[in-house]
């Protein structure tokens, strides 16, 4: 998500304020369950032609069985209680100013206003991140969206500064975002649809089957009639070059040319965007448009921690005597080509990745 390098120092304006404190809850009771008729199908369809994971199921059990658990799939919640679970921050204070309250089980932090030092209560809409590392707090508003300084990681039950936000002062409660940065940022992490408010309905919260494949009612009514005279009618990825493979992950993980408007740092961080990565490797460049993320991938579930998968992928390519490792020709590959490095280096973030930048690394031991 591109980053407004602009701070608002408290107060937020009262309407924002009062917009986020009485916004009513999101009624889930309407979301489509059961069997998917001509009929539920076209009372599921939004306006802009979507309709959900529910409706992938009956047809495409496997796939969605592996996704609807994946991390990808929990990339956002609303900020309730009863929502995160285990993920909520517990009540009390936060480093270096604010706390952690609830209001009728939704997520509230309470930051000083810079001017007078007295707190100021900000409701929290949504919640990005899947728990695997940091999750970060958003209060939307009708302009568009704060993002918290602090970010909440279960895992070390701890609040670290949000990534982008370490020069901010203490004081501040975090980063503004306006209504078209706040869509983008939203929509990495819930089905980017052309036609919703900046909070997505819940059917729709984490990466789901039309992130990728496109808005899918058109596809799931025709298939529901056994029509198959117009195709898929979504976008299928089994005839695609890499190219438009790693652009599709790259919406998100970055494409090079998304990589080539931001500064310097992030242009070398071809580990956090893996798809800038791998276009920049041999590997790509070479393979005649036939690697992508989904060569090592299964875009279906997590990532795998297999080692030996990803090695069995190398050496498909490399496994002709000319193309063999002199150093290590049947394994130990991605220590070697692929190293983990830090996600923000120079910073206390405790996440490292794979470098996605496959080429030989002289000072790997």
């Amino acid at each position: 998500m591109s980053r407004i390098r602009t701070a608002i120092y408290l107060v937020l304006p009262a309407i924002v304020l009062a917009v986020a404190a009485c916004a009513p809850r999101i009624d889930k009771s309407n979301a489509p369950t059961g069997a998917w008729s001509q009929e539920k199908l076209a009372a599921a369809t939004t306006s802009d032609g979507y309709i959900g994971n529910d409706a992938c199921q009956p047809c495409h059990a496997g796939e969605f069985q592996k996704h609807h658990g994946s991390r990808h799939m929990k990339t956002l919640y609303e900020g309730f209680t009863d929502v995160l679970g285990p993920l909520a921050p517990p009540e009390g204070q936060v480093p270096n100013g604010g706390k952690v309250m609830y209001d009728q089980g939704q997520l509230v932090i309470e930051a000083p206003n810079k001017d007078t030092g007295q707190p100021v209560p900000i409701p929290i809409d949504l919640v990005l991140g899947s728990g695997k590392t940091g999750m970060t707090f958003l209060a939307v508003h009708p302009g568009g969206s704060v993002e918290i300084r602090q970010s909440w990681f279960p895992s070390d039950k701890c609040f670290r500064v949000t990534p982008g936000q370490e020069d901010f002062a203490n004081k501040t409660i975090g980063q503004t975002h306006g209504v078209d940065d706040a869509i983008r940022c939203i929509g990495c992490h819930s089905v980017p649809r052309p036609d919703t408010s900046l909070i997505p309905e819940p059917r729709f919260f984490g990466v789901g089957c039309e992130s990728c494949h496109g808005a899918g009612a058109a596809h799931a009514k025709a298939m529901a009639a056994g029509d198959k005279t117009r195709g898929l009618l979504l976008n299928k990825f089994t005839d695609k070059g890499g190219k438009v493979i790693n652009d599709t992950c790259g919406k998100c993980h970055r494409t090079p040319e998304a990589v080539a408007k931001l500064d310097k740092l992030s242009q070398q961080a071809t580990n956090r965007f893996q798809p800038y990565g791998l276009s920049k490797s041999k590997c790509f460049i070479k393979s005649d448009d036939k690697l992508s993320c989904v060569t090592c991938h299964n875009p279906h579930e997590d990532a795998s921690k297999d080692e030996a998968g990803y090695v069995k992928a190398c050496v498909q390519c490399h496994s002709a005597p000319e193309k063999v490792c002199k150093v290590n020709p049947v394994s130990d590959c991605i220590r070697c080509h692929m190293p983990t490095k830090p996600v923000f280096p120079g910073t206390p973030f405790p996440v490292e990745m794979a470098d996605h930048f496959i080429r030989i690394n002289k000072d790997v031991k």
